[in-house]
């Protein structure tokens, strides 16, 4: 059943259709129009319906895709294990984050495992919750480090907690409500308390739509039924953190981002006290598949660095 070239065929599905396919696979388009005609033959089927654009699989080639991932799967697993076989403590991570999430978490965690097995070689790929999630399924990343989406799908997902993180509110010393907020020292846990609804008419600098925080961020003003008037959207948490140490409003950002020097001397969290802002760090990986011994020494070594943060 097995056709030399298969990820030929992959790449036809996953760009939805040859011309695409070629481009990325950097041969012919004529040449991949000939491989999935052989292939077609071969198999004597149809494998895709060819009225639509972009190329849309019949049941018979969804059952071959299936198939092929399946066995893609399968050979990955059979490699892993026959490389850990003679190399104990040889080869690469597939690591997914988000973009903030890497600036902050990989210095602390990555010199002293590199350190430590320097011939692991880690391969990061960063993007939104929902793009990695994504990479995951399809096995393009061995794990992701997340905070878990509120739509996370179970049915194709599990995951390992790292920690409870709450979202903070953070702002420009120098805002009069910051201020206000200060002396009015009201500490509610680790952090003082500000009521989010004496800014509502502030500007709050938010993640794009789609992000993760973003729909967290949201759910919280639908909550206490809040309508910010002002926002302004960037993709980058870095951008909006430094916007509000420039002085220019509110932003959200996750307990981690508070610890050590991710954060300019100005800006000052606070707490909104709201347990539906507290959200879990996790490592993410697809059901039901291998994670290789180089994958849980990685893991290992991010659940002993969260769990030395908790000892301290």
């Amino acid at each position: 059943m097995l056709f030399k070239n298969y990820d030929y065929f992959i790449a036809i599905v996953e760009e939805g259709g040859i011309s695409k396919a070629a481009k990325k696979l950097y041969i012919s388009q004529p040449s991949l129009s000939k491989y999935l005609l052989r292939l077609e033959d071969n198999l004597n089927v149809t494998l895709f319906d060819r009225t639509k654009t972009p190329l849309v699989l019949t049941y018979t080639g969804e059952r071959y895709y299936r198939y092929i991932k399946e066995v893609i799967a399968l050979d990955k697993k059979l490699q892993i294990e026959f490389s850990e076989i003679n190399e104990t403590e040889r080869g690469v991570v597939n690591l997914g984050l988000a973009l903030w999430r890497g600036s902050v978490l990989l210095p602390e965690i990555l010199p002293k495992f590199v350190n430590d097995h320097p011939y692991i070689e880690i391969k990061l790929t960063e993007g939104i919750s929902s793009f990695l999630t994504g990479e995951i399924i399809n096995e393009k990343l061995d794990f992701a480090i997340m905070n878990l989406p509120m739509d996370m799908d179970f049915k194709n997902l599990s995951f390992d907690t790292l920690a409870e993180e709450e979202i903070l509110l953070v702002g420009n010393e120098e805002s009069p409500f910051v201020q206000k907020a200060l002396q009015q020292n009201d500490v509610k846990g680790y952090h003082p308390y500000l009521d989010i609804k004496t800014i509502h008419d502030e500007l709050f600098i938010l993640t794009k739509h789609g992000q993760n925080l973003t729909r967290s961020i949201h759910h919280h003003f639908s909550k206490h039924h809040i309508e910010p008037k002002n926002i302004i959207e960037t993709e980058n948490l870095t951008t909006a953190i430094n916007l509000v140490s420039e002085g220019l409003g509110f932003t959200f950002v996750p307990e981690r981002g508070i610890i050590g020097k991710h954060l300019p001397d100005n800006i000052v969290p606070f707490t909104l006290n709201d347990p539906g802002l507290i959200w879990p760090l996790a490592v993410v990986y697809k059901k039901d598949t291998y994670l290789s011994k180089i994958s849980s020494l990685l893991i290992n070594h991010l659940k002993d660095h969260f769990n030395e943060d908790i000892d301290e």
